[in-house]
């Protein structure tokens, strides 16, 4: 059985999501960022509610996700959606999870020299005095997509810019750098114009998924990397 999903509160710059957009014609299609779902405590999706809360007395927690389900599925103003790590900074110390391609690409953009502990404390998040950024790998789909995997653990990246990833490929490990509350991954897509995609198909979201798989076994997107056609 799934655990409840956790509150969370993970600040990250924010795009105009696509409430209601279809994919191209010839999308993208993703398998989960990480090889071991049994990992995964939870998730928090993409925010479909276009107005800004900031005001709330419920923190931010009045959201809309792609399935029409509000905080803590979702958050106010959240651009991608996170993976949860089972059993937090105890996990990420005994080894963390894998972070991985969703989908073949080229490597953008790296960090990976950032502090990754950072945690939330009274209200905000904290990095114990080190800046609030985020260690990270930024893929280029072609087609004008984009996708960004944050708050990875310090010097764990193994791909440079320039490198050809194939889907399934290791990039580096869950970690909590930058604004970040607890150790997880933020994987977000974008087109190169800044705009939000959320992966996951529904009634607030596109018809169509753009996981290859969107729900297993352990009700996360497969991961099963898309085939070429014959």
């Amino acid at each position: 059985m799934r655990r409840p999903l956790l509150p969370l509160l993970v600040l990250v710059a924010c795009g105009d999501p696509l409430p209601g957009d279809e994919p191209p014609e010839e999308p993208v299609r993703f398998a989960l960022p990480t090889g071991q779902p049994w990992l995964i405590d939870g998730v928090v999706g993409v925010d479909h509610d276009p107005e800004v809360h900031e005001d709330s007395t419920l923190g931010g927690a009045i959201c809309s996700n792609y399935a029409g389900d509000g905080f803590p599925a979702c958050y106010d103003e959240h651009d991608g959606t996170d993976f949860l790590l089972e059993g937090g900074f105890e996990t990420m110390d005994a080894g963390s999870a894998d972070v991985l391609a969703a989908a073949d690409g080229t490597v953008l953009e790296i960090r990976e020299d950032q502090y990754d502990r950072c945690r939330l404390e009274n209200g905000a998040v904290t990095c114990d005095g080190h800046p609030i950024l985020a260690n990270f790998v930024t893929l280029d789909h072609g087609q004008g997509i984009i996708t960004r995997y944050l708050h990875l653990m310090t010097d764990s990246v193994v791909v440079e810019p320039g490198d050809e990833v194939a889907c399934g490929d290791l990039l580096g490990l869950m970690g909590s750098s930058g604004n970040s509350s607890m150790p997880h991954l933020h994987f977000e897509v974008n087109t190169d114009g800044g705009d939000v995609i959320d992966p996951y198909a529904g009634p607030l979201s596109t018809t169509k998924s753009w996981w290859v798989e969107q729900v297993d076994a352990f009700d996360l997107p497969a991961t099963t990397c898309a085939t070429a056609e014959p």
